[in-house]
């Protein structure tokens, strides 16, 4: 990678990488670090006449920088954002000398809106073994501990934090642009110290373009959320604040869970007598459904929930459970995103079975969700089809429009898709031989979700997803690893974060008095990924088709053959907005 001058946008910032050997002076000449004082001092001194200096950086929200990595080139924060889009750099910061207490400070900036930046630090995770052929072991980032949580509002342990001499700490600076705010430029600093000495203030300066993105997503993107275990996981089973909390992390990232407690409404439906009581799943899917959780934020996916009991009984029975939930979801005027998700990954033992309730479901009006490639056996019985993104390699979504689905409409026909394991081989890649070749083929270059892999391998999905005209999309789990401790074990089918995106923030450790969900960098880089895909759709309709198709090319030109380099992303999620404000100004 090539290092561009300070004076830049963030967009260009790249790590750099220098050799061990460089004395801290000559490393900070190099990596144009600044002093950490006032603007015209070198660094405090000490009682013995010597200079303590801390080096100081910003890189992208695209980069993954470890505590022994360079320090990033870039000196100040420099972002642009729609309307209801977050944008998120890193300040990296170190020490020739151990801080005690590392702080950072961020006053609202200054501009025709108020637009307040929240600051997190970034911590990191020892993975003793890599995701796969792209992965590496080592010591990584990801949690990002806020300075004040978002949900409960309550201070957090974030700072101040010590840090020992020579090792980079990163800060991760997110600003959210309200969706009634005004465009134009602002400007800000986030304030740096040790204990009660001021170290250094980084400028931030924000674009708000005159646009908006929908604060609801136009496709919908959904993750599994099992609550019961985060709630028992955070201390407080089954309560329901704690469950509202979890799911609004989901939700301000533009996923919508599902699962959830995955309780059915109480009561029993047949065809002779149907009664149930849909009260407290109303109570636990109604604000994510109406967007009262997140204000403005609706929910995109509803799954059905069905017992075994019900499972076991005749197609009448079920034909009348399934119109029991159709009309109740017509009453609260959420048909729209209902679905009978059942029966993951279908083998071929399971087709009759999915069949006879795919058969039912339609009969009770209600649509089907198959995670599969199309399948010859179900036409006309399946809503949507969701393959892994695996098969797309080489053959795209249009391969799969063979298979007549039930419905029609505009999207009809173009499949869901879903990242897993096989993004990064679901089993330990061995050390060598024939195997090791034969995985390192198979499971090299994939988009996906995992910590010790580039940041772009999550933020693309979005990009590729345009590309390939995908529906929508489908995530298996937020919390695999809560079965454990995620802090120190967040390893699951061979990869390191599979199916974990947040991490259990409890107060005796993070402080506050209520436990609260941690989100992550790769959570953050989801939601990047999904804006930039609203901005590509909204480029299409402002009619920039070939501008949002040219990029997308450029930075998604196969599943495999996706851009890595980062400094490409930022800039063209800078020209796409810039063109959208012109086109519109129009």
């Amino acid at each position: 990678m090539s290092a561009r001058p300070a004076s830049v946008s963030l967009g260009p910032v790249f790590q750099l990488g220098i050799a061990a050997s460089y004395t801290l002076p000559a490393l900070a000449a190099a990596l144009l670090g600044v002093p950490l004082q006032p603007a015209s001092a070198s660094g405090a001194r000490h009682g013995d006449g010597g200079r303590a200096r801390a080096l100081v950086g910003v890189a992208s929200g695209l980069e993954k920088l470890q505590p022994t990595d360079a320090l990033p080139p870039g000196h100040s924060v420099d972002l642009a954002a729609a309307r209801g889009e977050c944008e998120s750099a890193q300040i990296a910061i170190r020490p020739e000398r151990p801080l005690a207490a590392l702080s950072a400070r961020a006053a609202p900036l200054d501009g025709p809106s108020r637009i307040a930046p929240a600051i997190y630090r970034v911590a990191t995770l020892d993975l003793a073994l890599p995701s796969g052929p792209d992965g590496t072991a080592g010591t990584w980032p990801d949690p990002l501990i806020p300075e004040r949580d978002p949900f409960f509002g309550e201070p957090r342990r974030a700072f101040p934090v010590p840090v020992p001499a020579a090792r980079l700490q990163a800060i991760w600076v997110e600003l959210c642009v309200p969706e009634n705010a005004r465009p134009g430029r602002y400007r800000g600093t986030i304030l740096l110290s040790d204990g009660g000495r001021e170290l250094a203030t980084v400028p931030v300066v924000l674009e708000v373009w005159p646009f908006a993105l929908p604060t609801t997503s136009t496709f919908p993107v959904t993750f599994g959320l099992p609550t019961r275990l985060g709630t028992r996981a955070l201390g407080k089973p089954d309560d329901p604040l704690l469950a509202q909390a979890l799911a609004a992390a989901a939700l301000r990232h533009r996923v919508t869970p599902h699962g959830l407690s995955y309780d059915p409404p109480p009561g029993r439906c047949t065809a002779a007598r149907c009664e149930l009581d849909f009260t407290p799943y109303d109570s636990e899917l109604a604000p994510i459904l109406d967007g009262t959780l997140v204000p403005g934020v609706r929910g995109t996916f509803a799954d059905l929930r069905v017992t075994a009991r019900d499972w076991e009984g005749s197609s009448a029975d079920l034909v009348a459970l399934f119109r029991a939930w159709r009309e109740h979801f017509d009453a609260r005027g959420w048909s729209d995103r209902l679905w009978l998700y059942t029966l993951d990954e279908p083998r071929a033992k399971d087709i009759p079975e999915l069949v006879r309730r795919a058969r039912a479901a339609r009969a009770g009006g209600v649509r089907i969700f198959v995670t599969s490639v199309p399948l010859a056996s179900l036409e006309g019985l399946v809503d949507a089809f969701a393959p892994n993104v695996f098969f797309f390699d080489e053959r795209g979504a249009e391969a799969f429009r063979a298979v007549k689905l039930a419905s029609s409409g505009p999207s009809s026909g173009w499949p869901f898709w879903y990242a897993s394991c096989m993004s990064h081989g679901c089993e330990e890649i061995p050390s060598s031989g024939p195997a090791r070749r034969e995985m390192s083929r198979a499971f090299r270059g994939w988009p996906g979700y995992e910590i010790d892999r580039p940041g772009v391998s999550a933020r693309v999905m979005g990009w590729l997803a345009f590309r390939q005209r995908v529906a929508g999309e489908l995530y298996y789990d937020m919390l695999q690893a809560w079965q454990g401790d995620p802090w120190r074990k967040v390893r699951a089918f061979a990869g390191n974060g599979d199916g974990t995106l947040l991490y259990p923030g409890l107060p005796d450790r993070l402080g506050g008095t209520h436990p609260f969900p941690v989100e992550s960098i790769r959570l953050k880089l989801v939601r990047d990924g999904l804006e930039d895909r609203e901005l590509l759709a909204l480029a299409r309709r402002s009619g920039l088709s070939a501008l949002a198709e040219r990029l997308a090319v450029r930075l998604a030109p196969s599943m495999r053959g996706f851009e890595r380099d980062p400094a490409p992303y930022l800039a063209a999620h800078r020209e796409l907005g810039a063109a959208i404000a012109t086109a519109l100004a129009r």
